[in-house]
């Protein structure tokens, strides 16, 4: 029997424990090393007052939703026989050596109840080990809307082991379309939930969304020139529109009024940072051939953006206050699509290499590059808000469908959303 969650996690326990509140018994993992050793955990179906299929079916979410966070080994129902079936959800009912005996380190036992059009879900998680409670909470949803909430517990589970709140709740704004044909998506990370938000019958390019969600970004060709639009999601008023003759892509967001974006008329370029409140515009750095895909430190102070200055396509950083610019990549004659990490230590982008177009990272300064992808084409390269994940578009087959994958390239997943050629993702706030 192996206790390698006692080697691998430190457990902080919460002493008062009171039934249905939300408790953390925080433990945390390497998340940010080169390689991560997983937590094997069992999530049994959960028990019901009702004979029906939905404690199935929410084991089986909450089980794909753990082992997509790249943090876990789901144990397949298959090895749990009667006895640890029919255990109770409280620790005085759990026979944690049996859990043990099959390599389980954790534990997360439910119990459904559903009232007319509610559902609620008590969810437990314990440490085998020791049988100690590592995570306690009352999930409560429509009916109909039963996912968010196990979604929610997944995000919690993976706090209590990481410190940081997981993704399984988000909602992934993409474009989706065939041929001349492309409008702006939003759905749930599993799939789930799909809204169409543009509807202009045209090519529809470039989403983004502002850090408190409040204002939707993109570029379409629906009055026959690529005109960009700042819109407000919740009124849908146009706050801000450029309807000047020339080329605006690539819309990023330093906070929640402020946004740059890349013009491009004839064969000049600018990139202009714009405030949405007052829609004042000034241009951040502007010359001959490229200058395009603006991305925001996290402090706001510095823009990592394309340039073909030198000859071919390569990454560059600026600062905004002083105007000093400094070329971030060297190697091969194409790197583009820069995107920050929120936590300011990485930039990934998308790199040409052997007649391949891959995604890459590299340190903020521009050192130690390195590939997470191997061949095909991979685009639009964008972290999570928690900066564990990437999130990128993908060959597959002859269409691009969405991937996501940890910083480090490891446990790649293909997203299933529309049945569309997919690009552009972006995580909403």
């Amino acid at each position: 029997m192996r206790h390698s969650i006692k080697l691998r996690v430190i457990i902080v326990l919460c002493f008062t424990l009171f039934i249905f509140t939300e408790v953390y018994g925080k433990i945390y993992l390497d998340v940010y090393g080169k390689s991560l050793k997983k937590i094997t955990i069992a999530v049994p179906h959960f028990k019901s007052e009702r004979a029906n299929k939905l404690s199935i079916e929410m084991s089986d979410v909450l089980n794909r939703d753990l082992e997509m966070s790249g943090f876990f080994i789901p144990a397949p129902q298959t090895l749990f026989d009667r006895e640890l079936l029919e255990e109770g959800i409280e620790k005085k009912d759990i026979k944690f050596n049996n859990w043990r005996s099959i390599g389980v380190e954790l534990l997360c036992k439910g119990m459904i109840q559903e009232r007319n059009d509610e559902v609620i879900v008590d969810a437990y998680v314990y440490d085998t080990i020791d049988g100690s409670l590592v995570h306690a909470n009352k999930y409560r949803s429509k009916a109909s809307d039963w996912r968010r909430s196990i979604h929610r517990l997944a995000d919690d589970i993976i706090f209590a082991v990481t410190g940081e709140k997981g993704i399984m709740s988000s909602r992934i704004l993409f474009v989706s379309g065939y041929r001349g044909k492309k409008e702006i998506y939003v759905a749930d990370l599993d799939g789930y939930n799909i809204q169409k938000l543009t509807n202009y019958n045209s090519i529809t390019l470039s989403p983004s969304v502002s850090p408190d969600g409040k204002y939707l970004s993109y570029t379409t060709y629906a009055n026959e020139r690529p005109n960009l639009y700042i819109v407000d999601m919740h009124t849908k008023k146009e706050i801000y529109i450029d309807r000047d003759i020339g080329m605006k892509t690539g819309t990023a967001w330093r906070d929640k009024n402020t946004f740059a974006y890349s013009f491009t008329s004839g064969r000049k370029s600018t990139i202009y940072i714009v405030d949405v409140t007052t829609g004042a515009k000034k241009a951040l750095i502007s010359g001959d051939g490229i200058y395009t895909s603006p991305s925001f430190s996290p402090d706001g102070k510095k823009v990592a953006f394309v340039s073909d200055m030198h000859g071919s396509p390569h990454i560059f950083l600026i600062d905004i206050i002083t105007g000093e610019t400094k070329r971030l990549t060297f190697f091969g004659n194409y790197n583009v699509s820069p995107n920050f990490s929120p936590k300011g230590d990485l930039i990934t982008f998308v790199s040409k290499v052997e007649g391949s177009f891959d995604i890459c990272v590299m340190n903020i300064d521009g050192s130690n590059p390195r590939l997470l992808t191997n061949g095909g084409i991979n685009d639009s390269p964008r972290f999570s808000p928690c900066g564990r994940y990437i999130i990128y578009s993908t060959t597959q087959g002859n269409k691009n469908k969405i991937a996501i994958m940890l910083f480090n390239g490891e446990n790649k997943r293909i997203l299933n959303f529309t049945d569309g050629d997919e690009t552009q993702p972006f995580f909403m706030p």
